[in-house]
């Protein structure tokens, strides 16, 4: 074995990297939660890990049971039979100690009295346990939640109307650590239940660093944000806004979300309110005279409406005036109804920006009622402004940029891993040989995601036997991208008829397979 993996340190990132790696696509139309999903985590691997040596079986089987679904590798016994008949070799000889989180928990009463049995009196179940994702709303199963909140820094819990309240009054005394809270459920926005969440988060003087309060049917209440806006340490803030969100009297606290770096919301409407929430707490300038600086790396806002094209140009002109650092934009609608007339916004507003070098993820996607008026020299300004650009994503919104402007992007970008916009494959759009923007520029090797929707293509003679669909357009794209093995494009043939992006994937991904099979 190579005295590298000798070092604790270094296999500890190894693992945790194999442990993570299980990653799911992006997806920008949901809220991202404060403790990742174990579906994200490759346990598999780690497992394999653990068997493979002794140097490794220790430090491997504490990631993998760092991280808890349920409480049955812990409590065997209680579980169906197979399980009794498993070789004592192999069960998993999980310590209290290995546990920090515990996630998506479902109800899993034959385990509790166990767990309670071994609880002593003056010492946490799980001295190292952090973090909290519980699902199950049971009123059986508080005692053992409370027995695990006094370590625990980040907690997230799906709320019914009797859990909230033997749960939330004593929240403060029971989870003294308490850092991150993530509230869900149906049930927790109702019209008695603000004053008792206004009571929570008065509890906590000094403030949370994260909130998360989340519900399908109810908005988050002016009351509410105005108990929370004054925190000085509150970092990460995610909520369902409302026409109830936005305060009627003057608001008056001198710095409202002055620590606010992560901003995430969610709505029934449109830009419109989350420009009046905007503006009302502070948070970005609508005023070009002035420039504001502001925290905020992350800002998402995902609507069910449709906003017209002035109020997208509003809105991405008004992040011209701050010098935040941004890193993430994401800004969707998801109307599929027309309710304004057709109209365009220029892609450039936002490129006048005065930092935009840590930008890594950015999502436009307004409604059918709405386009991106983009060229390719946005494009270019785009690739040498933005580096280190992970995902861009205009909805298939824009107009037609050429296979031309998009090599610059994705080689510039060394990074970028997923794109989707419309691109133009016609004559000239692979263009006329390499130019100052591409001279010394080498392939992406990250790039494995491509939609282009109903992009222009031209081609002559049958789909199968075109030389563009076959040869030159594949060769282009797998020289831009050597790993890219496939384009898609939104439109479903159900094997009845191809379309041209499908022949042009078909023949990208024999030239993949060919080169990996070599």
């Amino acid at each position: 074995m190579h005295q590298c993996l000798r070092v604790t340190e270094i296999l500890e990132a190894i693992f945790y990297f194999v442990f993570n790696h299980k990653g799911r696509r992006f997806n920008s139309h949901l809220l991202p939660d404060l403790i990742p999903s174990p579906e994200t985590q490759d346990r598999r691997s780690i497992f394999r890990l653990a068997l493979t040596c002794r140097a490794f079986r220790d430090l491997a089987l504490n990631i993998l049971y760092s991280n808890l679904r349920n409480f049955w590798p812990l409590i065997l016994s209680c579980r169906p039979s197979q399980f009794r008949h498993t070789p004592e070799l192999f069960r998993p000889l999980v310590l209290a100690s290995r546990i920090q989180i515990l996630s998506q928990l479902c109800q899993d009463n034959t385990a509790y009295p166990s767990l309670r049995a071994c609880a002593k009196q003056k010492s946490p179940l799980f001295p190292n346990l952090r973090s909290i994702a519980w699902r199950n709303c049971s009123l059986t199963c508080i005692p053992v939640f409370n027995l695990l909140l006094p370590t625990v820094e980040i907690l997230s819990i799906d709320l019914s109307s009797s859990f909230r309240k033997a749960i939330i009054p004593a929240l403060p005394t029971s989870a003294p650590r308490l850092k991150s809270l993530e509230l869900k459920g149906s049930l927790f926005m109702t019209d008695k239940n603000p004053s008792e969440i206004e009571s929570l988060f008065m509890s906590y003087p000094g403030g949370l660093t994260e909130l998360s309060l989340t519900c399908h049917w109810h908005d988050v209440p002016s009351t509410v944000l105005n108990v929370i806006a004054p925190w000085p340490s509150l970092r990460f803030l995610t909520l369902k806004l409302g026409f109830e969100s936005i305060p009627t009297t003057p608001l008056r606290i001198p710095k409202p979300f002055a620590a606010l770096t992560h901003l995430h919301i969610s709505s029934d409407d449109n830009l419109v309110l989350f420009i009046s929430f905007l503006l009302t707490f502070r948070i970005l300038n609508f005023d070009s005279s002035k420039t504001t600086t502001v925290n905020l790396k992350t800002i998402q806002f995902i609507a069910e409406g449709s906003s017209a094209a002035n109020t997208w140009s509003q809105l991405l002109t008004s992040l011209t005036h701050t010098n935040a650092k941004l890193e993430h934009i994401i800004l969707v609608e998801k109307s599929s109804y027309e309710h304004h007339p057709h109209a365009s916004f220029d892609f450039r507003l936002l490129l006048a920006h005065q930092s935009l070098t840590r930008l890594n993820i950015l999502v436009l996607s307004p409604s059918r009622t709405s386009s991106i008026t983009l060229t390719d020299a946005d494009i270019i300004t785009l690739a040498r402004t933005c580096p280190h650009l992970h995902i861009l994503d205009l909805g298939l919104r824009n107009t037609p940029v050429s296979l031309h402007a998009l090599n610059i992007l994705v080689r510039r970008c060394r990074e970028l891993r997923q794109v989707s916009l419309c691109v133009d494959a016609r004559a000239d759009a692979l263009g006329d040989g390499e130019n100052e923007d591409e001279v010394g520029l080498q392939p992406n090797a990250r790039l494995t995601s491509l939609e282009v929707g109903k992009s222009p293509v031209a081609y002559v003679g049958p789909l199968r036997s075109s030389p563009e669909l076959m040869e030159s357009i594949p060769r282009f794209l797998h020289a831009m991208a050597p790993r890219l093995k496939s384009v898609t494009d939104g439109i479903r043939s159900h094997g009845i008829r191809e379309n041209p992006w499908e022949v042009v994937s078909y023949a990208l991904w024999m030239m993949v397979t060919d080169e990996e099979d070599d």
